[in-house]
This record gives C-alpha cells, sequence and structure tokens, in this order.
C-alpha cells in the first residue's frame, strides 16, 4: 500500500462512557500519567502517540466515534467545518488552553458545538515564570555565555540587571497579573495598559495603567500578554518600538504576530532596543534574528510544565464532561450557543 496507512480505530461504542480523544500535544505528553484518574471519572480516553501528527486521511479514524476533542491538534483540518458536520458525535471542543483565535468560533456555533477553555492558574503561573526566565536569560546574557563556554571561550561579558527597573506589561489579563506578582519580588516598578484594569489589583501591587505609548517610553522590560486578534495583529511595529528605550527589552511569550517580525530585526540590527526574548521561533527559518546574540529563542514552552500539562488535560476533560451533562462550564468560548436550536443533544444524564 502507498503511503502511511490510515489510523485504525473501532467506532463502535465500546462501552457506555463518553469517548473524549486528545489532539493537543502538550496533553498527549502527560496522558498516561493521568490516564487512571480520568478513566476513573467514566471516561474512555483516546489519547494515541500517532495523533501529535494527523494527515488528512487519518482525521477521519481519530475523530471516529468522539464525542469530545481536546484541542488545539496537530492539523486544523481535525475541528474545521468538514469535521465537524462529518462527525455529528462531537458534542464539544474542549481547548486546553487559554488562547482560541485559530478556531473557528462562529462554525462551532452554527453546528451546535460548545467551545470551552482553560484559563486556569496554573497556566497563568507557567507563562508568566517563562516571562521572567526569558527576561532573566537575555537580560543577563545566559545563552550567550553558554554558547562560549562550549567552544571554549570563558570570557565575560557585562549584563543588565532587572531589579528595580520598570517593567511594562501590555495586557492585564490573569497572565499579567500573575507577572506583575512575580515581578514584585524583583522590586521592579510596574506599570501597565488595561482596557477594563482590575481596581483592587491594581492598588495592591501599586500598578500604574498608562497609554501604550507611555509604557513603551518608560520600560526598560516590556512584555506583551494580549490575545492575538485583527485589534492586537502587529501591534509591535517600528512606531512603537522607535518609542523603546536602547536599553529596554522585549519579551514576548503570547503569539508571534502580536510583532512586526521584519520591524524587530530593523530595530536589533540598528540597536534601537538591547534585546528581546521571544516564546515562539521566527517566522522565517532564514531570519536574521537567529544570529542575533542578544535574542532569546524558545519554541512557545509558555505552558509546558509536567504540572501545567496535567492540569490543562484534568480541566479540559471537566470542561467536556460538564458539557456532556448538559451543564454550562464556567469558561464557554461561545454561551450563545446553549439558546440554539442546532446544540448537539448532551450524552450523559444532567442528573
Amino acid at each position: 500500500m502507498r503511503g502511511r496507512p490510515l489510523l485504525m480505530y473501532d467506532c463502535s461504542r465500546m462501552s457506555r462512557f463518553p469517548r473524549i480523544v486528545v489532539l493537543n500535544g502538550t496533553c498527549l505528553d502527560v496522558a498516561e500519567r493521568c490516564r487512571a484518574a480520568i478513566e476513573a471519572r467514566g471516561v474512555e480516553l483516546v489519547a494515541k502517540d500517532a495523533f501529535r501528527d494527523l494527515s488528512a486521511g487519518d482525521v477521519d479514524a481519530a475523530l471516529c466515534g468522539a464525542d469530545a476533542l481536546v484541542l488545539p491538534p496537530s492539523t486544523p483540518r481535525a475541528c474545521d467545518e468538514v469535521a465537524l458536520r462529518h462527525h455529528r458525535s462531537i458534542k464539544t471542543l474542549a481547548i486546553a488552553a487559554s488562547g482560541f483565535e485559530w478556531l473557528d468560533i462562529e462554525v462551532a456555533s452554527l453546528l451546535g458545538v460548545v467551545v470551552t477553555n482553560a484559563p486556569i492558574r496554573q497556566l497563568s503561573q507557567a507563562v508568566a515564570d517563562m516571562a521572567i526566565g526569558l527576561m532573566l536569560a537575555v537580560t543577563r546574557q545566559i545563552p550567550l555565555h553558554d554558547r562560549r563556554i562550549r567552544r571554549g571561550d570563558e570570557q565575560r561579558a557585562m549584563a543588565a540587571s532587572i531589579r528595580g527597573k520598570t517593567l511594562g506589561i501590555i495586557g492585564l489579563g490573569r497572565i499579567g497579573k500573575q507577572l506583575a506578582r512575580t515581578a514584585a519580588a524583583f522590586d521592579m516598578e510596574l506599570i501597565a495598559t488595561a482596557r477594563r484594569p482590575d481596581e483592587a489589583f491594581v492598588a495592591e501591587l501599586g500598578v500604574q495603567i498608562v497609554p501604550l505609548n507611555e509604557l513603551l517610553h518608560r520600560g526598560d522590560v516590556v512584555s506583551l500578554h494580549l490575545r492575538l486578534n485583527d485589534q492586537t495583529r502587529g501591534i509591535i511595529g517600528k512606531p512603537q518600538l522607535q518609542l523603546m528605550k536602547p536599553s529596554a527589552y522585549l519579551v514576548n511569550t503570547a503569539r508571534r504576530g502580536l510583532v512586526d517580525e521584519s520591524a524587530l530585526v530593523e530595530a536589533l540590527a540598528a540597536g534601537q532596543i538591547a534585546g528581546a526574548g521571544l516564546d515562539d521561533p521566527p517566522a522565517q527559518q532564514d531570519s536574521p534574528m537567529l544570529v542575533f546574540d542578544n535574542v532569546v529563542f524558545t519554541t512557545h514552552l509558555g505552558c509546558r510544565t509536567t504540572q501545567c500539562a496535567e492540569a490543562l488535560l484534568e480541566a479540559a476533560v471537566g470542561n467536556a464532561l460538564t458539557v456532556l451533562a448538559g451543564r454550562h462550564p464556567t469558561h464557554v468560548v461561545n454561551p450563545r450557543v446553549y439558546d440554539s436550536p442546532a446544540l448537539r443533544a448532551p450524552l450523559l444524564s444532567a442528573s
């Protein structure tokens, strides 16, 4: 047979329990650690290593008989309109993350599929810790010195410190607030942008809410914590980078699309900013940023700790079971779907 064989899976109901298919790679990493506890809740958990890299031909076999999917998947084809129309058994998409800009929410709502997300405490803490890690890595030049030592060069450079400096947080949501709490331990002055700031939190931490341009002008470190959408895409471009201090650092643990990459390359090459810590590789594999010693990259590791991954999988499964029981989870992305005649019937008794 030509090509890779399709995944084989028995579509018949093996039990009366809901079938939850895990397509999220981070959750697949911890699925076996969590399996016993999840299946004890009355779940048929389908989590296969082959789901990490589904081909178009494998999608239907993977989704066969599923009541719920844990997302994001390795391929968008696994949750697009064609897949949801074909697999009528799918009643809910449980996102094991907080962001959902990659999913067509309107299509899911039209087809009566409930979408949930998981903006849990462990996620906020893990991403905030990652932001601090990138700040320290780029300001203290940790990766640079590691590379030098490996090639026999023990020359020491002089680095910057974040202690007592001004941290500009763009987006004071759950992750931004957790970052503020952590940064306070470094005696950092906290400034932030927020459309609807939590007044009690702002007062408690002494955060100053300022316009974006002022934040960029004052920040010694500028950290991005926004969802990616039409309004935020490219929010940091050439004009914004020109407002930053030559001694300032940009940190992005959110989405790569928030920053105009070509403008960042230009700013780094011209010495307009001191460096960047980016929790995503560059969009272009031959990006000039790859040769800059004052840029630190990671492969979107923000939530990739064992504790966080386990909590995300458990939260996603919990959301799915709540939907399948006909109840409303706390974090529903498309709540109006519950008023739709197209709502796919729950699998379990609400009692």
